[in-house]
């Protein structure tokens, strides 16, 4: 009788290891499984398209980090891709991603709605939303006429000393459009990486005379007390962060104008393989209701044009304020790993 006990139990216990274990794969039958990379998915948007492309029919799970950290995965995992779609990292990465053959070829079906000079990822890539990278300072304590007019002006200006938030590194999309912001102005054949030597000064100067925000601290919380009073950020961080620490961003429009790059959207090559759920993902993602969404809720410059009347009053104000700067991104890709390398092991304090 004990042996019957133990046979049913063991018996049991099998057929729970059974059940839990194919519970997972009925709820990837019920769902359209994909893998997303992405440096977008802050200020709580995670969350948001997690709901909305449940509601679509999507189960996603991510890879959220930084945009060089992200581009860097990538590369590593050329071998064995294992995302399925990626999106929000700049045209130079995903140039370089298209070199290494990890794209797949795709036109969404909204890319006659995105403007055709904005479009040069050759049907591999395409862009959803721009983001522009700019110099700001808080009004409350820095007057429109204090403030720097150039990037060389914050190291220039010994007031400014200690009081103008500099990266702590370049993993992020936005710090390393901060270091291009001083050295695209300085470009030169003949310099070291395509950089003249005083272009390479300044951007030392710049990382040498400002404050990176250590680990305890918030950088948005020193701008509103006025402890740090002058920084940079991307344009749809503006509104959350005016929102979220009830000050306001003053953007700073230098003659060249601000690093303006655009986020891409792009299938991962995975071989030989059925890419239909990540084409339905991306036709899905940057339509012009979903980017309208999007636009509306988190402050976004949308690029196709059926999103545009959901644009923020305050996106459209810095749209109006800020000019973007003409940039050759095969150049930037061309040297840009060179570039971080070179300011993270010899220009920064």
């Amino acid at each position: 009788m004990k042996q019957k006990m133990i046979r049913l139990m063991a018996a049991m216990m099998v057929i729970a290891t059974i059940i839990t274990s194919v519970t997972p794969l009925r709820v990837f039958a019920e769902g359209k499984e994909l893998l997303v990379y992405s440096n977008s998915l802050t200020d709580e948007r995670k969350e948001w398209l997690t709901q909305k492309s449940s509601e679509a029919g999507f189960n996603l799970t991510y890879v959220d980090a930084g945009g060089g950290d992200l581009f860097n995965r990538l590369l590593a995992e050329k071998s064995a891709p294992q995302a399925d779609v990626v999106f929000g990292l700049d045209e130079s990465m995903f140039m370089e991603l298209q070199d290494n053959d990890l794209l797949v070829a795709y036109e969404p079906t909204w890319a006659d709605k995105v403007d055709e000079a904005a479009k040069v990822g050759d049907g591999y890539f395409f862009p959803i939303v721009e983001q522009r990278i700019f110099m700001t300072y808080n009004p409350e304590f820095i007057t429109e006429e204090e403030a720097p007019k150039n990037w060389q002006d914050l190291a220039a200006t010994e007031d400014f000393h200690g009081k103008y938030n500099v990266p702590a590194n370049f993993q992020g999309g936005t710090s390393q459009k901060a270091l291009l912001s001083i050295l695209l102005q300085y470009v030169d054949e003949a310099g070291e990486l395509g950089i003249s030597d005083e272009g390479w000064q300044q951007a030392e100067a710049y990382l040498e005379n400002g404050y990176q925000t250590p680990e305890s601290e918030n950088q948005h919380a020193n701008f509103k007390d006025g402890k740090v009073p002058l920084s940079f950020i991307y344009s749809s961080g503006v509104p959350l962060n005016e929102e979220e620490f009830e000050m306001t961003i003053q953007p700073i429009n230098p003659e060249q104008g601000v690093v303006t790059m655009r986020e891409q959207v792009g299938i991962i090559n995975k071989g030989d393989e059925d890419y239909s759920v990540a084409q339905e993902f991306v036709d899905w993602f940057g339509s012009g209701e979903v980017q309208g969404e999007w636009a509306a809720e988190f402050g976004s410059l949308p690029l196709n044009e059926e999103a545009f009347d959901k644009v923020q009053p305050r996106l459209k104000e810095i749209a109006e304020q800020t000019t973007p700067m003409d940039i050759d991104w095969d150049f930037v890709r061309e040297h840009l790993s060179e570039w971080i390398e070179k300011a993270e092991l010899e220009l920064m304090p």
